[in-house]
C-alpha cells in the first residue's frame, strides 16, 4: 500500500517516539519525582473502577496474556508462517520477539524495581518494565505489521489495528488495575514493545530488502 521508503519513515518516527518515552521513563525512575502525579493519577482512576465482575474478567486477561501464552503463540505463528513460505516474515517475527524478552529480562534486572503490595493479586519477579506489556504489544503490534497488506478490505485493515491497540491495552491496563505494576512499569512496557518491533522491521527493511536473492530464498 505503501513505498518501502515511506514505511522506514514512519517505522523510524514510531521508533524514535517509542524511545524517547522510555527514556523519559527511565530518567523519572531514577530521579522519583517528574512523573508521579500522572503515575498516582492513571492508578487510582483505574483501581476506582474495580467490581467483583471486572476484577474476574481482567484476572482472565492478565492470565492469558502472560509471556509464556505469548512466547507459544509466537512459535505457533511463525511455524504457520513457515509452512506458508514465509520465511521472510517468519524470521522477522522470531527475531523482534526475542529482541523484546531479552531487553525486558536485562532491564529487570538491572533497575530491580519491587512490585506494589495487591491485595488481589500476587505476582512474582521485579516489576520495571512489565513484561505482560511489554511481550503483548510485541505481539499485537508484529501480527497488525505482517497482516496489514495482506488484508484486501478498508474494514478488515481498520478492525485489525483496533483489535491489535485494545488486545495490546487491555493487557496492560489489567496490570496496573489488579495491581501488579506500577503505571510508569506498563507505559514503560509498552513502549519498549513498540521500539523492538520497529527497530527490528527497520534493520530488516534497511538491510536484507535490497538484498533480494536473499529474500527470495527466506519467502
Amino acid at each position: 500500500m505503501f513505498p518501502t521508503w515511506a514505511k522506514n519513515i514512519l517505522f523510524l518516527l514510531v521508533y524514535m517516539i517509542s524511545g524517547l518515552i522510555l527514556v523519559i521513563i527511565i530518567e523519572d525512575l531514577l530521579s522519583g519525582t517528574q512523573l508521579l502525579p500522572l503515575n498516582r493519577a492513571i492508578e487510582s482512576a483505574i483501581m476506582g473502577l474495580r467490581t467483583p465482575l471486572i476484577t474476574s474478567f481482567m484476572v482472565g486477561v492478565t492470565q492469558i496474556g502472560n509471556p509464556f501464552i505469548f512466547s507459544v503463540l509466537t512459535a505457533i505463528l511463525a511455524i504457520y508462517l513457515v509452512l506458508k513460505g514465509k520465511w521472510y516474515d517468519a524470521a522477522l517475527l522470531l527475531s523482534a520477539f526475542f529482541i523484546a524478552v531479552v531487553s525486558v529480562t536485562i532491564l529487570k534486572n538491572i533497575f530491580q524495581v519491587t512490585r506494589p503490595v495487591a491485595p488481589i493479586y500476587q505476582a512474582e519477579g521485579w516489576s520495571f518494565p512489565s513484561g505482560h506489556a511489554t511481550l503483548a504489544t510485541t505481539f499485537f503490534f508484529l501480527l497488525a505489521h505482517l497482516f496489514y497488506d495482506k488484508i484486501r478490505s478498508t474494514q478488515g485493515k481498520v478492525a485489525l489495528a483496533l483489535g491489535s491497540i485494545v488486545a495490546a491495552l487491555l493487557v496492560a491496563i489489567s496490570r496496573i488495575y489488579l495491581g501488579a505494576h506500577w503505571t510508569l512499569d506498563t507505559l514503560a512496557g509498552v513502549s519498549l514493545g513498540v521500539l523492538c518491533v520497529s527497530f527490528t522491521v527497520l534493520m530488516f527493511n534497511i538491510f536484507l530488502s535490497k538484498r533480494r536473492s536473499f529474500k527470495n530464498l527466506l519467502q
